[in-house]
């Protein structure tokens, strides 16, 4: 086994607590039944998306994930859902945040959601509807709408722009 860390390497084992922590979270997730697949995808949750491996799990990750799966009785007994239900709430607040910044950028206003539809399908990063972005994609959907929110405050603090209009809830000029 190589011992750098270059790519196409295994990584050292764990020595010490950290070691036996992550050895005791294996064989809890062997005795549960969980494939590697829901392995990964529960580690992707856990982590917010920071990493699939239970190898790059931090010390303290590594013990509140086998804290949770000793004690938390309805957490372990639906582990291969629970997993599911981590990642669904994680995909839920990426995009509660892409609709906040929507609405205080005036992308998306009450409940009408054809304006913002229409600026997803044509202006967001990869052109399409919000539900239709992966967790992976949220990441940088999430990115370009801090981006447009950071350009947004810049141009309200210009008289005379549409932003500055908006933020100070005046009516725009008319074209002519």
């Amino acid at each position: 086994m190589k011992t750098n860390n270059t790519p196409g390497t295994v990584p050292p084992p764990r020595e010490g607590a950290g070691g036996r922590l992550h050895r005791h979270l294996m064989a809890l997730l062997t005795k549960a039944g969980i494939d590697n697949d829901t392995r990964h995808e529960l580690v992707y949750s856990w982590t917010n998306g920071r990493t699939e491996s239970t190898r790059d799990l931090s010390e303290g990750e590594l013990a509140d994930l086998v804290w949770k799966i000793e004690n938390d009785h309805s957490f372990s007994s639906n582990l291969k859902r629970t997993a599911g239900a981590i990642k669904e709430l994680a995909i839920k607040e990426k995009r509660s945040t892409v609709l906040a910044i929507a609405q205080r950028t005036g992308i998306h206003e009450g409940t009408s959601f054809e304006k913002f539809n229409h600026w997803m399908e044509t202006r967001s990063i990869l052109k399409k509807r919000l539900g239709k972005y992966t967790f992976e994609e949220l990441d940088e959907l999430v990115k370009q709408m801090h981006a447009l929110e950071a350009n947004y405050k810049a141009s309200a603090e210009k008289a005379g722009t549409k932003a500055w209009y908006k933020h100070y809830g005046l009516a725009s000029p008319s074209p002519s």
